[in-house]
């Protein structure tokens, strides 16, 4: 008997080849369950929600060159833990964030003495876990495959777009799990029973991008590799990103989950009152419109004359930035790039004097046009000292094209670069908002100066694209790249059509929504850098709504969701961080539909003046967009209003305590 409960003990806490184990470990409300598994050397995990599997036997581990790291000869539980606690947003969907969840760690070994650790954690909304490669003689490490899975016990609804290694700038698709070739994220299910997932990763850091590839049971993680077919290159012990499963009973659950963000390390920036998150107006939209260029000439867009005038529109409707595009060399060949020297009808200190006269400021730009080992690279530091001498606070980064390497963008030499752009914003006080950007994964909670990203077939796909984005688009971004962090779409489009200024006659794009879907999206589309992207005589047509634009916050102290169908229609409630203003966004795809919301968020035995910005009964996307209709009444909680949302329309809501 003394000896059977020795061996007792010891299968508890180390399993060897020849024996089974399974390890369960539950979220504190007991809603998800994580299934490990060691049998005849393998190792792989289950999840459940509710009691219902979501995720069947998948496989973990990885391969190297060198050795593989997916067949183990012995697994050893070395800790557990629950963790409940709050940290605070320095700008968010909302201040406070619950961090609760329960930890198992293993270590596992090969028949070569090879070692990893292997961590899961489950949480209320989801499941993550990740990899720690134990490389004690810090040799050269090639990572040639990572075998981690995620196999679905049946074929659900899946919203993705294709795993281009260069771009996230694709239309969403709807169709089977089955039909996924590969796919980036993250990518986002409907089970039949209700159920909601989407798969990420979190805390992307030295590695390379993770993208999913179909394997008939499910998909598999498919690293972004480098040109050499190795996907990572490490020469010490590391880790790597969470793998997270992110879970809801419904798809407001998904929008509301804090899982990626509570999966990275507390802010690394003591001091985090220079960043700012800001609403601004670009000159930008004209270029896409080609009624002005980037280039220096008769049509050039960034000339100071021009800047001041944006100023003087922006200053007296209370914006804080302007953006200018095509100010710096360069523009004429996409080559031979400058970041510190303006062209000759652009006098950028005069311009960010006059800005900062009237209260706003310069947002710097940086495209590089993909030209980023040899001409930004040698130059970042210089440019960032420049706006930082300037007193500019945000740079827009630009990555149109192939990386002058031959490297993908999404690969590990690109994260690492991203991380350098960084880190220099940290240096020199300089927040980043990154177009053609590697995906966001929850690293702005350890650097909230990383405010924003593009990532996304944004507004100025209305501008020039055949087919331009549908109007189910922005109601399926919530649910998908939304998961991942803050959207730089560029919402306001005030004119749909452009009054003929096409690049030719019947050019077909435009923007496919109503004017007010325009206001709800500056709501429904997450950003703390929110843009007016139209042109100040647009705005000047529709005072009454452009004021929406003027006051919507973006900085928020509570997110509810209060009700959504990925790709149907979505409508999304926040708190003003900075007042005890609420503001309602509701949007449809292209059918019409009448919505009921109760204001049970409100608070108790207060009175609320409701400003109502909606569609008007006429109106539709493709022949009525500007029919609107704009109302007061007052309300409480539990009252209930109803929104009226036409074909591609929207409505957005203001709630002022007086």
């Amino acid at each position: 008997m003394k000896k059977l409960s020795i061996l007792l003990l010891l299968l508890t806490n180390f399993v060897v080849i020849g024996y089974t184990k399974d390890w369960t470990l539950t979220s504190p409300d007991k809603s998800n369950v994580a299934i490990i598994t060691f049998k005849n050397g393998d190792l792989s995990y289950q999840v459940k929600r509710r009691g219902q599997e979501v995720i069947t036997a998948s496989s973990l581990g990885m391969k190297f060159k060198q050795f593989d790291l997916n067949a183990f000869n012995a697994v050893k539980k070395i800790a557990s833990r629950e963790v409940e606690q709050s940290w605070q947003m320095v700008w968010g969907e909302q201040q406070i964030v619950l961090d609760h969840y329960k930890e198992t760690q293993w270590e596992v070994t090969t028949a070569q003495k090879e070692t990893m650790l292997i961590t899961f954690r489950v949480f209320n909304d989801g499941v993550a876990f990740r990899y720690e490669v134990i490389n004690k003689d810090g040799r050269a490490l090639d990572l040639m495959d990572e075998v981690t899975e995620f196999n679905i016990p049946e074929d659900p609804s899946t919203w993705w777009i294709h795993a281009d290694y260069d771009s996230y700038e694709l239309l969403y698709q709807k169709t089977p799990l089955s039909k996924v070739d590969i796919a980036h994220t993250p990518m986002t299910m409907r089970l039949a029973s209700g159920i909601h997932m989407s798969i990420h990763e979190a805390a992307l850091v030295d590695y390379a991008s993770m993208t999913l590839k179909n394997n008939g049971k499910g998909v598999t993680c498919d690293l972004v590799p480098w040109r050499d077919g190795v996907k990572v290159k490490k020469e010490a012990s590391f880790t790597s990103p969470w793998r997270t499963i992110i879970l809801g009973d419904n798809a407001g659950d998904l929008v509301e989950s804090t899982m990626v963000l509570n999966l990275n390390e507390p802010s690394k920036i003591e001091d985090t009152s220079w960043i700012k998150p800001m609403r601004y107006m670009g000159i930008w939209w004209d270029m896409h419109l080609n009624t002005k260029s980037w280039k220096q000439g008769v049509k050039h867009g960034a000339t100071t004359a021009y800047a001041k005038e944006y100023i003087d529109f922006a200053s007296k409707n209370g914006f804080e930035g302007l953006l200018v595009e095509g100010w710096n060399i360069g523009w004429e060949r996409w080559d031979n790039w400058d970041f510190t020297k303006a062209y000759d009808d652009f006098d950028i200190e005069e311009v960010q004097r006059y800005a900062q006269e009237r209260g706003m400021t310069l947002i710097g730009h940086h495209e590089t046009g993909g030209k980023v080992s040899k001409q930004y690279e040698p130059q970042m530091e210089e440019a960032f000292k420049f706006y930082n001498k300037l007193g500019i606070p945000a740079v827009k980064t630009g990555y149109v094209g192939k990386i002058d390497n031959g490297e993908y963008h999404h690969g590990q030499w690109m994260v690492n670069h991203y991380h350098r752009v960084m880190e220099l914003g940290a240096k020199y006080k300089v927040a980043i908002v990154a177009h053609e950007p590697i995906k966001a994964t929850g690293l702005r909670r350890t650097y909230p100066h990383f405010l924003a990203r593009e990532g996304v077939r944004g507004q100025e796909y209305n501008a020039w694209a055949n087919p331009s984005n549908p109007p189910e688009h922005t109601v399926i971004l919530p649910f998908t790249r939304g998961l991942s962090g803050p959207i730089d779409f560029t919402p306001g489009a005030f004119r749909m059509t452009f009054d003929g200024t096409y690049r030719e006659e019947g050019y077909p794009s435009r923007v496919s929504t109503t004017l007010a879907k325009q206001l709800a999206l500056y709501v429904t589309i997450y950003s703390p850098v929110q843009m007016a992207c139209d042109l100040p005589k647009h705005y000047e047509e529709f005072p009454e709504m452009f004021q929406f634009i003027t006051h919507v916050p973006v900085d928020w102290a509570k997110t509810k969701v209060l009700g959504a169908e990925i790709g149907e229609y979505y409508t999304v409630a926040r708190k003003d961080r900075h007042s005890d203003n609420w503001y309602i966004g509701s949007i449809t795809n292209e059918d019409a539909r009448d919505i009921e919301v109760t204001l049970d968020f409100l608070e108790e035995g207060k009175t609320y003046r409701m400003t109502y910005f909606g569609d008007g009964e006429e109106a539709n996307w493709k022949d009525a967009p500007y029919d609107y209709q704009i109302f007061n009444r007052e309300v409480k909680k539990g009252d209930t209003v109803k929104l009226h949302l036409a074909a591609g329309g929207g409505a957005a809501i203001r709630l002022e305590l007086p």
